[in-house]
């Protein structure tokens, strides 16, 4: 018998890198592609700031500064979404969900430093690892792993020696039903005093849950990884890989639903999240003199900044389906996270590439998208008897065709003042007699062409190209279209604004969120948009 089960492979590398350059971006990127990493867990990344969400290609990257700094990069595919409400205040780990499979998963990226006179640090992360999974167990997701350097060491994962803080985490996994996970050489390597091969086994994985019995034993790749970081190959850090093997049917595609974290706009704090943006947004203004603004791409990083801010505190979150259409796919979510990719392409640089690039991509998901709801219609069709048909189909028409716009009132055919008028208000007699008069052109059998509105436009044209006609300079400095944006301006144009049936943008920036914003804030917005204007 032919077995209807396939597996899915998700490809994890875990590396201390020593400190993150514009040199070790590159060669990670080779990395990634070469190898094909889903899941990219990075420690020591030694970044005084927070990384660009999309410093990798194709992958979401969420990081801290705690700790010298950790962060997590996930393919696009797997609908990444940070989980900042179980990270702590000088801890080194970051949290992200992500869903393979339908399945919600959490993963992490942590760090430890190797202070040999306490395990407090130690003790801190596991303390946020545990509350972590708590949070999982709560909120119905199955697994959780944890990808780290916690600079403990112990024969039992195949070191040499141990260390207090590998009794710690030794003494963790046994009392939290957790699963350790290393590969069987060297994470760690280096040259003895000797000259002799050491390092030790120091990179390591904890799972909890459903994740245990899926994720693969890992590996060393000591391969062409030189480039990587600082001192390798003959001291450093060598890439930690594994694999998490997901079952999967080869049935047809059911419904992708995908658990999403969002803001939940109706029990927002819009009060407190217009003035701490308020605060930020004015200060700037107020320290900065108009001759020493920052570029728009700055002004426009505060601006986003300070709202994310805001959003985080006073905007609580929710966790939804991704997708709550019944006719959704694996193909739908691939195909909308290519739109997506090109949009914001497009939107970065607008060149006639890219917009045809998108414009085809557009196409591409229209047309997927048509199939897979006629392939729904037909499905549910399929499996229903004649009663339960009639009544969809109700339903149906009642959702997708009804609509005060297609309302036809009663027509008249024929004159009004001949025997032969006749009210038409059959809705399929309205439709053809609709179509023959208009289609057909009948409305313009009785119209006569008038020529004198001809020969007055032609008299006009031939006076305007007779006329010495030379182009006049409007682009003086009073010129309404060249004068700086005002602050009256930008409030008509936000008080304009839909907000209903409207979802946010690439930088999570809601259309409701303009209309919260305060005079102040709308202020800056004056200043980031002359600067635009003028730039």
């Amino acid at each position: 018998m032919v077995s209807n089960i396939n597996y899915k492979h998700v490809s994890i590398c875990q590396i201390n890198i020593n400190g993150l350059s514009s040199h070790s971006e590159v060669s990670l990127t080779h990395f990634i592609d070469k190898h094909d990493i889903n899941i990219l867990s990075l420690q020591e990344i030694n970044c005084s700031k927070e990384l660009d969400i999309g410093v990798f290609p194709g992958m979401s990257t969420f990081s801290v500064t705690s700790d010298r700094g950790v962060s997590i990069s996930i393919s696009n595919c797997y609908t990444p979404q940070r989980l900042p409400e179980l990270e702590e205040d000088g801890v080194g780990i970051v949290f992200s969900l992500m869903n393979i499979c339908n399945q919600a998963l959490v993963v992490a990226s942590a760090y430890c430093t190797p202070d040999a006179a306490s395990t407090d640090g130690l003790s801190k992360l596991l303390g946020t690892i545990k509350r972590a999974w708590k949070f999982c167990q709560k909120t119905k997701i199955s697994g959780l792993i944890v990808f780290g350097d916690f600079n403990a060491r112990s024969q039992l994962w195949g070191d040499k020696t141990q260390n207090s803080r590998g009794k710690v985490l030794l003494e963790f996994s046994n009392k939290n039903n957790c699963v350790l996970s290393a590969p069987p050489t060297n994470t760690f390597v280096m040259k003895n005093s000797d000259g002799t091969a050491g390092g030790s086994v120091i990179d390591l994985s904890i799972a909890y849950g459903s994740s245990v019995k899926l994720l693969g034993d890992p590996w060393v790749d000591d391969s062409d990884v030189h480039e990587l970081f600082t001192g390798a190959p003959t001291r450093g850090h060598l890439p930690v890989m594994q694999h998490l093997v997901y079952p999967q049917q080869n049935a047809s595609p059911k419904n992708c639903d995908q658990v999403q974290k969002i803001f939940n706009y109706e029990c927002a704090d819009w009060s407190n999240w217009s003035s701490h943006i308020d605060g930020i947004l004015t200060s700037y203004i107020d320290e900065n003199p108009e001759d020493c603004q920052k570029s728009p791409a700055e002004l426009y990083d505060i601006l986003i900044n300070a709202v994310s801010d805001a959003s985080n505190l006073f905007i609580p979150s929710k966790y939804v389906c991704h997708h709550s259409k019944p006719y959704w796919s694996e193909e739908l979510s691939q195909l909308s996270t290519k739109l997506r990719e090109y949009q914001d392409l497009y939107k970065f640089k607008s060149t006639i590439p890219n917009k045809l690039a998108w414009e085809k991509s557009k196409e591409e998901f229209k047309k997927a998208l048509t199939k897979e709801k006629n392939d729904w219609i037909h499905r549910k069709l399929e499996k229903l008897n004649t009663k339960e048909c009639v009544l969809f189909w109700k339903q149906y028409k009642r959702l997708f065709l009804s609509s005060d716009e297609n309302f036809i009132g009663n027509l008249l055919s024929g004159e009004i003042d001949s025997n032969q008028a006749e009210i038409i208000s059959n809705n399929t007699d309205k439709e053809k007699m609709l179509f023959d008069t208009f289609l057909t052109g009948k409305h313009l059998e009785k119209e006569q062409f008038d020529e004198k509105h001809y020969s007055a436009i032609q008299n006009q044209l031939k006076d305007i190209i007779a006329e010495d006609f030379c182009a006049q300079d409007n682009h003086e400095n009073d010129d309404l279209i060249n004068s700086d944006i005002t602050l009256s301006e930008v409030i008509d144009a936000i008080k304009a604004q839909k907000t209903t049936g409207k979802s946010k943008d690439g930088d999570s920036f809601h259309p409701k969120m303009l209309k919260c914003l305060s005079t102040g804030s709308c202020k800056f917005l004056v200043l980031l948009f002359n600067h635009c204007f003028k730039s």
